[in-house]
């Protein structure tokens, strides 16, 4: 931990900027160090942000996230919004700084730790992650419209301006997209207050709680499409999608599972070019980008080439 005032990286610059706009944190004599390194694969966490553990002389720690500049069209306008909501909520840590890029959060200590895939593959605790995502998704809207389809089309559009090295049959996914659009649409939609984000690492599981963390995609959008990506980053097995939709909706519905497994497309896609774009717009090296993008892509492949796709998509 680096004491403030001794600041002699460009990380530790950045830190000692936010630190230095707190006159009270300056007076608890605060300390601060890298809370988590960036890493897009196997897991995916601390990438779009410098993770930064605050402590001081007296009271709680501080979760602070520094926003990268290359990320910066990647974070929705009203996350900070998001995270206050949730945090009310109670399923969110409570949101105790924001301005320009930076977002500071209460400190989660040990035994709180990120979930893993396995973690969310318990259903006790999967089933605690969908109460959670269904607390925001009844506590009204954001007001920030977030749509997957326009982000895959705005991803897709990215991707080509920067001559990113797309995996072959990446044309045929996105023209795949529109036609999920399309039936989603047709089928009607309501919205609502979404996490939008099925990562596993952005739940921290404590002793008997969860907490939703990095609500960085937050915005209004169907609830389904929060449901359909966490069961697509959780579930391997069939039964087990059938009982989280059940659990989610109170009765299992096959057009309401169809739906997830759509979106559990959708959000692979999009994903997908989001990592294989960034492999080349990031200024950051050593980052997996490219090998994450090419893993979601492929998976959304694997999706969309099960025997059940189309009926998937004619019965919603």
């Amino acid at each position: 931990m680096i004491a403030y005032g001794e600041a002699g990286t460009t990380f530790d610059h950045r830190v000692e900027a936010v630190i230095a706009t707190r006159p009270d944190w300056i007076a608890r004599q605060p300390r601060y160090g890298l809370a988590a390194a960036p890493v897009a694969s196997p897991t995916h966490r601390a990438v779009a942000s410098d993770c930064v553990r605050i402590t001081f002389r007296e009271g709680e720690p501080v979760f602070l996230k520094l926003r990268h500049a290359d990320m910066a069209d990647d974070v929705t306008p009203v996350a900070g919004l998001a995270a206050r909501k949730a945090a009310r909520l109670g399923v969110a840590p409570e949101v105790v700084h924001e301005a320009d890029g930076a977002l500071g959060l209460a400190y989660l200590p040990e035994p709180w730790r990120y979930a893993r895939v396995g973690d969310l593959q318990d259903g006790a605790v999967l089933a605690e992650v969908l109460d959670a995502k269904k607390r925001l998704h009844g506590d009204g809207r954001l007001g920030h419209r977030f749509c997957p389809f326009g982000r895959i089309e705005s991803l897709a559009a990215e991707a080509r301006a920067a001559d990113a090295p797309l995996p072959d049959g990446t044309d045929r996914l996105v023209a795949t997209m529109a036609l999920v659009r399309e039936a989603i649409h047709a089928s009607g939609i309501d919205l609502a207050f979404c996490h939008n984000d099925g990562i596993a690492s952005n739940v921290m599981i404590g002793e008997g709680e969860i907490r939703l963390v990095d609500f960085d995609l937050a915005g209004d959008n169907d609830p389904w499409f929060d449901v359909g990506a966490l069961l697509n980053e959780a579930c391997a097995f069939e039964p087990e999608r059938r009982e989280a939709v059940e659990h989610y909706a109170g009765r299992f519905d096959e057009r309401l599972y169809n739906r997830c497994r759509l979106y559990g497309a959708v959000d692979d896609v999009m994903g997908g070019l989001w990592g294989v774009t960034r492999a080349v717009t990031s200024a950051r090296s050593g980052i997996e980008f490219y090998k994450y993008g090419t893993w979601r892509l492929l998976h959304a492949r694997t999706t969309m080439g099960a025997r059940d796709f189309e009926s998937w998509l004619r019965r919603l």
